[in-house]
């Protein structure tokens, strides 16, 4: 899933061709790896504001991690600086008696418990003898500033290395043998892993160089080769699609569960993709797994070039498990008779499921229930985009498709300030290009909003499909090939 925002690139002291040796940051990280599970944390600040400055650690919202805070642990401020930490709020208020420089030390340890199970894998820090796997959010305080354009730099630098190789995605070719600069956002949504026997391969695709970065447990070589192969491929199918001409690395990380039964799991970062799998197969890319890190790919467009807000996972998960299948199905690495059968699944467990008709508005303040409230906006998103692609086709007699309104999205979001979340009435708007305006907005109410299932009849489709019910639930027939495969490709 999306879980932030998409991040600007960051400025490195290695890359670019400037005299860093002048650039004195506000924000001074020196870490120190420790094998009994912590990191030490040395903060020298350079007070940007009078008085005071407040600072924030972690987000509870970051994977639903309510008690994140147990994990930052022996604070202290130098001598004559006062600093105060709420544990509830996250909120740390460091008092300064003048502009000079302050230090500001603590850790970050290793809390996850096994109730803590998917989630407490994904996104809480692992710190042990031979793994290290932590989030710039989990690891960083975030200066909150009352002037909001004030201009903030912050490096880091490892003072004490772990004992194996890193790989940091805010600053992929400094391994910690040199500070990293750049605004504090950058190195927020980014994550710092390493490993014994840690792979860092560059896959040229697109245009661009791009990494890839895993940990494997079997079958080494065989499936370092298959993961680059297809990262290659998908990337290329995927920036066609979104006409991308120039664009920025792309980071696939992925790395085995250590001790969950899961599938694969894992979350959008921005330009990256942290993902974790069993490794009780001897193959990684399965189909299953192959949508799912496809899926997180297509995030870096739907969900973040074009950001929406916490209650539109409608469109950050639903409309983007649609492109999965259509990006998968136009490259060629999805058959016709896996997507029946995998949007007919979906149907079957939407439409059966006894939450399908919760409000969307409700959506958001359940869905670390995990089970169906975290499924739902996927599943009514991504049914809502068919009928949706199937109403552009009908009415333009097939001159216009869905695709042709993510690109007229995707215009419009670069047109708007950064930070801009796409709002559902943006939706309906640039949707009305496409079909009658009254039509989108009344269906946009009905579907999304309150949530009222698609009473699907064949008449509603194109040529290329068919539907009929069975106990109550819509079950798609392709019922014409060539216009199925003329249907995904533009």
């Amino acid at each position: 899933m999306k879980l932030k925002y998409f991040l600007p690139a960051l400025l490195l002291i290695a890359g670019c061709g400037r005299d860093h040796s002048r650039i004195t940051p506000d924000l001074s990280y020196e870490l120190s790896y420790f094998r009994e599970g912590r990191i030490h944390v040395k903060l020298v600040y350079k007070p940007i504001e009078k008085g005071s400055t407040l600072f924030t650690y972690g987000e509870p919202r970051f994977g639903g991690q309510s008690d994140i805070v147990k994990g930052f642990t022996g604070l202290k401020a130098q001598e004559g600086v006062r600093v105060n930490f709420d544990d509830f709020s996250r909120e740390l208020t460091l008092f300064c008696r003048d502009t000079l420089p302050v230090t500001v030390d603590y850790d970050i340890v290793d809390t996850r418990m096994k109730e803590h199970g998917l989630r407490g894998e994904l996104f809480r820090p692992i710190i042990m003898n031979d793994y290290l796997y932590c989030h710039g959010i989990n690891l960083f305080l975030n200066p909150v500033l009352r002037d909001p354009k004030q201009k903030v730099t912050q490096s880091v630098v490892w003072k004490k290395l772990p004992p194996f190789r890193l790989f940091q995605q805010f600053d992929p070719e400094n391994h910690g043998s040199r500070p990293s600069v750049g605004k504090p956002e950058d190195f927020m949504y980014k994550l710092i892993t390493g490993a014994d026997g840690m792979i860092t391969e560059k896959v040229k695709a697109a245009g661009s160089e791009n990494y890839l970065v895993l940990r494997l447990v079997r079958n080494s070589d065989f499936n370092r080769k298959a993961l680059s192969g297809y990262f290659k491929s998908y990337y290329e199918a995927i920036c066609g699609f979104w006409k991308e001409e120039s664009p920025q690395p792309y980071f696939l990380i992925l790395q085995p569960f250590l001790s969950i039964d899961h599938n694969i799991g894992g979350m959008g970062l921005g330009n990256g993709f942290a993902g974790k799998y069993s490794y009780n197969t001897d193959t990684i890319l399965s189909p299953e797994r192959i949508f799912t890190i496809s899926h997180e790919i297509g995030h870096h467009w739907i969900g973040g070039l074009i950001e929406s807000g916490v209650n539109d996972q409608w469109f950050a998960e639903g409309f983007n498990d649609y492109f999965t299948w259509y990006t998968l199905l136009s490259a060629g690495m999805m058959t016709p008779s896996q997507f029946e059968r995998s949007f007919n699944n979906v149907l079957v467990s939407h439409y059966s499921s006894k939450v399908k008709e919760l409000p969307n508005d409700s959506i958001w303040p359940n869905y670390w229930k995990m089970g169906d409230y975290n499924k739902l906006p996927y599943r009514r998103g991504s049914i809502f985009a068919f009928y949706l692609d199937n109403q552009i086709r009908r009415v333009s007699n097939g001159e216009k498709n869905l695709h042709d309104l993510m690109l007229s999205l995707k215009e419009f979001r670069q047109k708007m300030d950064p930070g801009y979340q796409l709002s559902i009435s943006d939706f309906a708007s640039q949707a009305s290009a496409f079909v009658p305006a009254d039509s989108i907005k009344t269906e946009l109410a009905r579907y999304i909003t309150s949530g009222v299932p698609v009473r699907f009849s064949t008449g509603m489709l194109t040529d290329a499909f068919s539907v009929s019910w069975k106990d109550s639930i819509p079950v798609l027939q392709i019922r014409d090939n060539e216009k199925f495969e003329s249907f995904f490709r533009k």
